[in-house]
């Protein structure tokens, strides 16, 4: 058995890293600093040098301070568990300039956490990404260099992530990067602000170049996308999700980057709750045009590629503002642009949609123009108004009936869809009120 003690007389309950063959214990800093929120980013490194191949990392029930980068990748046959809180400090201009990139629309990651057969299990504790330091500094807006994903599962295979519970989440919450057979279960995301700013870009989930994935029992509550599959997302099932006060279920935003295609085949959302969000169920590409003068955070557009075998059944809306969308022209409403997207749409399901939209606007579906959408169809969907299940007539419109938006669709007399209006090309992702 060896101990790495901060001193030689200090107690076995204020070690750092206990390790006893090929289990590793964390204890936190703090308990030999007088409670002082020391970095205990250079013990966790230790604990997975030591036991993050056939081992076992154990997070005690202590409050841990990370003031600075974890990069926990390259385990294998590796078991970690969570019983205490991870608390990432909200020291801005440090993250800022050290997170590490993820490549993707120039975002970075506080944690690099991957593997072969490696799990990760909340036994009781927790991820405090003490986001509300980055909503205020952020004000409502969108991407932001260095602002750092919480977690970021990269270049992993056979991983299984099980009760995992963060909150305030910096920014997007989890992100599955270059990986496969990678399982989110029960998964607790909430990002809510205690000021006037918004939670901006909080994701619960979020995949890229990644294949054969599940997210199973998820609760998030955030200020953007629930769950989103973007470039180069396969097989993809998520099951049993409820989403409070987000963006809903997305495929993308993908067609950002002209030199990578993106490849979006078969994704499953299935048996979702959507309550007071902003969007429900919807796919978003970018336009066919590299533009410079986008206001995302990062300019796009450009980019080729194919949807194709979605799926969205048995989903409940409650007062979500636009219930079902495709858009292709995401990011920009620059004339003629919303019909130059080179992203195919194709083979797309909406089965046993029920609920209530917040205004008179249940579906917008807008196809690029050269390329039409083949095979989108509408099965037992059946959305009202809110006012309307009130009994109550809309207020500021003269349109008492709910209105399908769609543009450039395949097949649309077959499809399923009452469309009964013409889907506008740059109509936007956030409703704010009725159709006129």
């Amino acid at each position: 058995m060896r101990f790495w003690l901060l001193g030689a007389l200090a107690p076995l309950t204020a070690a750092y890293v206990v390790n006893n063959g090929t289990t590793c214990t964390l204890y936190p800093e703090a308990l030999n600093h007088h409670g002082e929120a020391v970095d205990d980013a250079p013990s966790i490194h230790q604990a997975f040098d030591l036991c993050g191949i056939n081992g076992t990392v154990i997070f005690s029930d202590n409050t841990f301070n990370i003031n600075s980068v974890l990069n926990t990748t390259n385990l294998l046959n590796c078991d970690v568990s969570l019983r205490g809180e991870l608390r990432f400090s909200d020291d801005i201009p440090y993250w800022l300039s050290h997170s590490y990139n993820v490549v993707l629309q120039n975002q970075s990651t506080a944690w690099l956490f991957g593997g072969t057969n490696v799990t990760l299990r909340g036994e009781g504790g927790w991820y405090n990404g003490q986001g509300q330091a980055w909503y205020t500094e952020n004000e409502n807006n969108s991407n932001q260099p260095g602002r750092p994903i919480s977690i970021t599962f990269y270049n992993s295979t056979n991983m299984l992530i099980d009760n995992l519970r963060i909150i305030q989440p910096q920014f997007w919450a989890t992100f599955v990067s270059y990986s496969q057979n990678v399982s989110i279960t029960n998964l607790f995301v909430n990002a809510t602000s205690d000021n006037e700013w918004g939670t901006v870009n909080t994701d619960g989930y979020d995949s890229w170049n990644s294949d054969n994935l599940l997210v199973e029992n998820a609760v998030i509550t955030n200020g953007d996308d629930c769950v989103a599959a973007k470039g180069n997302t396969t097989n993809l099932h998520v099951k049993n999700a409820t989403c409070h006060q987000s963006n809903g279920m997305t495929i993308g935003s993908v067609g950002q980057y002209p030199t990578m295609p993106d490849y979006v085949i078969n994704v499953t959302f299935e048996d979702v709750k959507c309550l007071n969000c902003g969007d429900g169920a919807y796919i978003k590409t970018w336009q066919g045009v590299d533009d410079d003068s986008s206001s995302n955070g990062d300019a796009g557009g450009g980019g080729r590629g194919l949807i194709k075998n979605i799926t969205y059944k048995n989903f409940e809306m409650v007062n979500v503002g636009l219930p079902i969308q495709i858009t292709q022209c995401i990011y920009t409403e620059s004339e003629n642009q919303c019909n130059t997207s080179k992203m195919a749409i194709e083979d797309v399901t909406w089965e046993n949609i029920h609920g209530t939209s917040t205004y008179n606007i249940a579906a917008s579906l807008y196809c690029s123009a050269v390329h039409p959408c083949p095979n989108v169809t509408f099965k037992n969907v059946d959305l009202k108004t809110v006012n309307s299940t009130l009994g109550l007539p809309m207020w500021n419109t003269t349109i008492q009936h709910e209105v399908y938006q769609c543009a450039n669709l395949i097949g649309e007399k077959d499809s399923g869809i009452p469309c009964n209006r013409v889907a506008p090309d740059n109509y936007s992702q956030g409703v704010g009120g009725n159709v006129q």
